[in-house]
């Protein structure tokens, strides 16, 4: 029995001794040699949470600026094309005005013409059917801008006759005709100088019953209509 005892204290005290030779041979405590203490280990993985919310938290800030920058940059681009929009309304409507290279028409009655008293001869004197045909061949020519004798022409532009007077926009109007159009020269040239389009206006022209010369300008200024807008079909939107 008590050889027992010994050999298990005996058993105990070299099991003692190993460690701390072990110790005192590695420099390192005698805890280390066990796992990790569940606290520490719990502190580590707190701080990588807190960390990580961080890094979220930087990331979800940043995202909101990318994202208010995104909103102001769609703001402005659609005040812009609002604005474009608009001002192509305008041009289309008359409302501002329109300059650059085009053309030049001078319509003119016949030297020799008449526009009072008995001989009145409606051959020689230009008619508002000529400035109707012009125009809509420069229509045709895709012009941004129509002016005669500096009244704007819309797409609703009135051009009438009363007797030997002529009317634009209900304005009374005196020849000679200025009619200016901005736009592409060439293309305007190309209509205009082609005389099946222009039957009547070329044949009287060459027999000095009418005056008809295009000339070709680098600058052209087209004013704002002047005009009445029609309003029949106008609806208000509350």
């Amino acid at each position: 029995m008590k050889k027992g005892f010994i050999f298990i204290f005996l058993g105990v005290g070299l099991i003692v001794g190993v460690l701390l030779v072990r110790q005192l041979v590695s420099g390192t405590p005698i805890d280390e040699i066990f796992p990790v203490d569940e606290l520490q280990a719990k502190e580590d993985l707190f701080k990588d949470f807190l960390d990580e919310q961080g890094y979220l938290q930087s990331r979800i800030v940043s995202l909101r600026e990318q994202i208010e920058t995104a909103e102001s940059e769609i703001e402005v681009q659609s005040e812009i094309a609002s604005i474009s929009f608009l001002d192509d309304l305008k041009k289309d409507v008359g409302l501002s005005e329109i300059s650059g290279k085009g053309v030049e028409i001078l319509l003119d009655d016949s030297p020799f013409a008449l526009r009072e008293g008995s001989e009145v001869s409606d051959i020689d004197l230009v008619q508002a059917a000529d400035i109707r045909d012009i125009v809509n061949i420069l229509y045709a020519a895709n012009v941004q801008a129509i002016s005669v004798n500096n009244q704007r022409i819309i797409a609703t532009s009135p051009i009438s006759s009363v007797g030997t007077t002529i009317l634009i926009n209900n304005a009374h109007t005196a020849p000679p005709f200025t009619i200016s159009a901005v736009g592409d020269k060439d293309l305007i040239l190309q209509r205009l100088q082609n005389d099946s389009l222009l039957v009547s206006v070329f044949e009287r022209a060459s027999k000095n019953e009418l005056v008809f010369q295009v000339s070709v300008k680098e600058w052209v200024s087209i004013p704002i209509y002047n005009g009445d807008f029609k309003v029949n079909y106008l609806n208000l939107i509350n």
